[in-house]
C-alpha cells in the first residue's frame, strides 16, 4: 500500500476514486462463486479479475476505447456498448432462389406486368429491341453466380449480342435516377445489348438472321466442349440448363412469338445435348481402344514406341499410355481370332512371307452408322479363353466432312459433277467403347488399312455429337471495322492537299 499511496496522478486518482464506491469485498465473480486466488493489481491500482477466469471475466478485464474497464461498465459508471447482431441468412440473401433451380417456374404475370410487357414486346418494335429488353429483364430476375454469368455471357456473345462493361460502373447520380424510370436505367446500365449493325436484323436488308436453333446447336456442340471442362454429368447439365432457362423466359413472356417454333426446337437441342455431350466426353477418354492401339503399336503408327512402362526409370510407376509390344501382339491375335472372318486367314498367309503392312493412311471425318456388339459365341470365347481381355465388337462408319474444314479446291467441272459416294469403314472396338458411342456420333481420326483387310484408328483427334454445327460467329466476336493508321491518315491528307489549288 505504500507504493499506491505515492501515486498522485490526477488521471489515475479519478478512476480509483470512482471504483472505491463499488462494493468489491466479495472479490471478482466467476460463474456465481468467489475466486480463491489473489487479485492482481495493475499499474494504476485498479483491481483486475484473476487470469484463470472464464471468458466472461476476461471480457470484464478488457479496456474500452475510452480507457474505462468493463468492471466500471457493470457498476453502472459507464454506458454499456451494444453488441452488433449478425444478420440472418435471409437478410443477407443466402438461401434465396437463384431462378436456376431444377423445378423453378417463373411466377404468373400480374395484370400490371402484362400491360407493361405488352408494350415492351409489342410486334411494332423490332426484334432487336425486344430481344435486348428481354435480356435485361431476364438478368434482373435471376441471381447469377460467377460461373453462370460466364456461360451466359459467352452464349450471348456467340449469338451476336455485344457484351461489355457497364457504362456507369461507378454508380448513377441522383439526377440520372430522378430523370429516368426503372426500364431506362436498366438500359443505361446494361452489359448485354444489340449492336447498331444488327438494328435491322430479321429484315431482308440485314446481313444477319435470327436463328435460335442454329445458335444453340453450334454453341453446345462446338463451343461448350472447347471452352468449358465438364468433368461430371451434373456440371454439363448446369451449362445446358442456363440456355434452356433463358429460352423458357422468352416463351413465358411472349417476347417474340413469331420465332416460338425455333425456340422450342432449341430447347429440344438442350435436352439432346445433355445426353450426347456426356457420351462424347466418355468416348473421347476411351478411344481408340485396345485393339486399335495394338495395331498402331505394331505397324508404325502413332502409338509405336510411346509405351515406357518397361523402362528401368519407369518401374513402380503407373504408366498407362500406349502398349508394350508383347501385349500388342497378344491383343492383335486375339482380335483376329474373335473376328472369325477371312481377315485372320489372310493375315496368316501374309505372315509366312512377312508381308503384313500398312497400305494406306489418311486423316478424315467419320460418322458412326452402326454399332455391332459381340454375339453370344464370341462372348463365350472370351470368357473361356481370355477372360482378362475386353470383349470385341465392331463399329461401322462412313466418311463425313467436318463443316469447320475449308472448302475443297475444285474446278467448275468437278463442282458440277455428282459428289462421290461416302466411303464405308468397319473398325474393331471393345464393348466398353461401344456402350458410349451412338449412331450419328462424328469424329476426326487418322485411319489406316492393313493389306490383310483390317482397318483401324491410328489416332482419334476429336469427337463430336450428332448435331455438330459450325458457325463463323466466333470469328466475329470483338470485331472492329478497320481504321486508318496514323501514317495512312497523313498520306490521305497529303493527297487531298495536292488537289487543292490554293484558292479561297
Amino acid at each position: 500500500m505504500d507504493e499506491l499511496n505515492k501515486v498522485h496522478d490526477p488521471e489515475v486518482e479519478a478512476p480509483r476514486a470512482a471504483l472505491q464506491e463499488v462494493d468489491l469485498d466479495a472479490g471478482p465473480i466467476t460463474n456465481g462463486s468467489h475466486s480463491t486466488k489473489a487479485n492482481n493489481t495493475g499499474r494504476d491500482g485498479i483491481v483486475d479479475a484473476n487470469e484463470d477466469g472464464d471468458d466472461e471475466d476476461h471480457e470484464d478485464r478488457e479496456q474500452g476505447e475510452d480507457g474505462v474497464g468493463r468492471t466500471a461498465v457493470r457498476a453502472g459508471l459507464a454506458p454499456k456498448k451494444k453488441k452488433k447482431k449478425s444478420k440472418s441468412k435471409s437478410k443477407r440473401g443466402l438461401g434465396k432462389p437463384t431462378g436456376f433451380e431444377e423445378y423453378y417456374v417463373d411466377a404468373p404475370v400480374t395484370p400490371a406486368e402484362y400491360e407493361e410487357e405488352k408494350d415492351m414486346y409489342h410486334q411494332s418494335r423490332t426484334i432487336a429491341e425486344r430481344i435486348e429488353t428481354a435480356i435485361q429483364q431476364y438478368k434482373a430476375k435471376r441471381n447469377f453466380g460467377a460461373e453462370r454469368k460466364d456461360v451466359f455471357d459467352k452464349y450471348m456473345s456467340f449469338g451476336g449480342i455485344d457484351t461489355g462493361a457497364k457504362m456507369f460502373s461507378g454508380g448513377l447520380d441522383a439526377k440520372v435516377l430522378d430523370e429516368h424510370n426503372a426500364a431506362e436505367i436498366r438500359e443505361i446500365t446494361a452489359t448485354n445489348f444489340v449492336g447498331s449493325d444488327k438494328a435491322n436484323i430479321g429484315k431482308d436488308s440485314s446481313m444477319w438472321t435470327v436463328d435460335f436453333e442454329g445458335i444453340v446447336k453450334a454453341f453446345l456442340s462446338s463451343r461448350v466442349p472447347a471452352l468449358f471442362d465438364y468433368g461430371t454429368e451434373k456440371q454439363l447439365k448446369s451449362y445446358t440448363s442456363i440456355i434452356r432457362n433463358f429460352l423458357n423466359y422468352l416463351l413465358h413472356h411472349d417476347v417474340c412469338p413469331e420465332y416460338n417454333d425455333q425456340i422450342n426446337s432449341a430447347r429440344a437441342i438442350c435436352d439432346l445435348a445433355e445426353k450426347e455431350l456426356w457420351q462424347v466426353r466418355q468416348a473421347s477418354w476411351a478411344l481408340p481402344g485396345d485393339s486399335n492401339i495394338a495395331c498402331s503399336t505394331l505397324f508404325g503408327g502413332y502409338y509405336q514406341g510411346l509405351y515406357a512402362g518397361d523402362q528401368e526409370w519407369a518401374k513402380g510407376m503407373d504408366l498407362t499410355i500406349g502398349m508394350s509390344d508383347p501385349d500388342a501382339w497378344r491383343t492383335f491375335k486375339i482380335s483376329l481370332a474373335a473376328a472369325g472372318d477371312d481377315q485372320a486367314q489372310r493375315f496368316a498367309d501374309l505372315a509366312e512371307t512377312s508381308d503384313n503392312k500398312v497400305i494406306s493412311s489418311r486423316a478424315l471425318g467419320l460418322e458412326v452408322t452402326k454399332i455391332i456388339f459381340a454375339d453370344e459365341e464370341t462372348k463365350q470365347f472370351y470368357k473361356d479363353q481370355v477372360p482378362d481381355q475386353r470383349v470385341l465388337g465392331k463399329l461401322r462408319a462412313r466418311e463425313w466432312k467436318c463443316p469447320a474444314w475449308p472448302d475443297d479446291d475444285l474446278t467448275k467441272e468437278e463442282k458440277a459433277s455428282a459428289p462421290p459416294k461416302p466411303e464405308e469403314f468397319e473398325f474393331w472396338a471393345e464393348e466398353n467403347l461401344l456402350e458410349v458411342c451412338f449412331v450419328g456420333m462424328k469424329m476426326e481420326a487418322t485411319v489406316r488399312d492393313l493389306n490383310c483387310g483390317v482397318q483401324y484408328f491410328d489416332q482419334v483427334l476429336a469427337v463430336y455429337c450428332s448435331f455438330y454445327t459450325f458457325l463463323a460467329n466466333e470469328r466475329m466476336i470483338g470485331w472492329k471495322n478497320p481504321a486508318l493508321t496514323a501514317d495512312a491518315k497523313d498520306e490521305a491528307e497529303a493527297e487531298a492537299g495536292e488537289g487543292d489549288d490554293g484558292l479561297d
